[in-house]
């Protein structure tokens, strides 16, 4: 969904002008007809055809070749040539992020390179540096013993607490197939599963992810660093939404079968009917017994809005209330969830990424308190 911007440079070495008519072939992914541009050029210059693309599917697609056609030296025929051959083109999901997700990306990788010496999100819980005492820094987290050592007032610098699990479960069934603005809800969750993927891979912690519908269809362990972050990307990228029921019960297998270790598994999914929610619910029980689990629920638009509309016609008015009727039960849902300890996002597709990012470092803010409780209390015990 994102603009890139396309360069054709063309240059004329020869000694006579040319008008040079260019065709590029284009999937109908990438536009919804070829581009044609008009050049002339003088003997021994250059010139430019610079377009935008705004890419409508992910995916694997052909780039179709780029043609041109030269009319001749008296004007009276053309001829055809291709300038670049046929090839295959990648889309992938979205890759740059701004405002405050782009902040936490750019701070997970600034941790995971040794480059930061703040803390930015939550209180951790564990050491990740010594530095200079700042006005301002609470009096627990100066380090008495290197003060005395240097002469000068030491402080204990934290970060979120490193090396925990994550496992991703991305739903690719029927719920996640809609469109809005030429993006599935699958193309958002996708985009914020990555992001998390990345804060994760960052942050130290290892990641599953199980993408499934009535099927399991990929199943990958990311690679710490960089390399890890590119391979994920390389095998999720071309994911496709299937309109299938989806089978939440085979994922949640599967997350145990290559996780079985205590990890934090996030369910990215979209509740669009009561029997979905039910099934869901199933799923997270069975879940729960092993990993402490994250709900990331996508709010349908279409549902929104017509929950929001004025209906005129007595159709229009069973349709809003089918559609109150399930962001009701969607609230529901978050509320049978929270009793029994599994957090609940609900959001649109504007804030998905966010509220995921924001979620998962809330989860390990709580997890990381937990534990220094529990070794404080074994500490005072013995």
């Amino acid at each position: 969904g994102e603009v890139a911007s396309i360069v054709v440079a063309l240059v004329n070495p020869g000694p006579r002008s040319l008008e040079v008519q260019l065709r590029e072939a284009l999937h109908p992914s990438l536009a919804r007809a070829p581009l044609h541009e008009t050049l002339s050029l003088a003997p021994g210059t250059s010139d430019e055809w610079t377009y935008s693309l705004r890419p409508r599917r992910r995916g694997r697609m052909s780039w179709g070749p780029l043609t041109a056609r030269l009319l001749g030296p008296l004007g009276l025929a053309w001829t055809q040539r291709d300038l670049i051959d046929a090839a295959d083109a990648r889309v992938y999901p979205r890759v740059r992020w701004g405002g405050r997700v782009g902040k936490l990306l750019a701070l997970a990788q600034r941790h995971q390179l040794g480059q930061s010496p703040t803390r930015a999100v939550g209180e951790g819980a564990e050491p990740y540096a010594l530095r200079t005492y700042r006005r301002g820094d609470p009096p627990r987290k100066i380090h008495w013993r290197a003060s005395a050592r240097h002469g000068r007032l030491i402080s204990r610098e934290e970060t979120w607490e490193q090396g925990a699990r994550l496992v991703l479960l991305l739903d690719c069934g029927r719920s996640m197939a809609s469109t809005d603005d030429d993006r599935s809800k699958l193309d958002h969750s996708l985009a914020a599963a990555l992001a998390l993927l990345r804060l994760a891979n960052g942050r130290g912690d290892r990641v599953t992810v199980v993408a499934y519908s009535d099927r399991i269809e990929r199943r990958i362990r990311v690679r710490p660093g960089v390399a890890g972050i590119r391979s994920a990307y390389q095998e999720l990228f071309d994911l496709r939404a299937r309109r299938v029921e989806s089978d939440h019960i085979l994922a949640v297998e599967a997350a145990v079968t290559l996780e079985p270790r205590r990890s934090v598994a996030v369910f990215c999914t979209s509740v669009t009917d009561l029997a979905t929610s039910e099934r869901l619910i199933d799923a997270i029980e069975r879940l729960r017994r092993r990993h402490q689990t994250l709900l990331v629920n996508l709010e349908d638009p279409r549902v929104a809005a017509r929950a929001a509309s004025r209906p005129v016609l007595i159709e229009e008015a069973f349709a809003k209330i089918s559609a109150m009727e399930i962001q009701l039960a969607n609230r529901d849902l978050g509320r049978r969830l929270s009793g029994r300890g599994v957090t609940t996002v609900t959001t649109a597709a504007d804030r998905l990424a966010l509220e995921t990012l924001d979620a998962y470092l809330g989860v390990m803010e709580r997890s990381s308190r937990s534990r220094s409780a529990g070794r404080l209390l074994r500490s005072a015990s013995s």
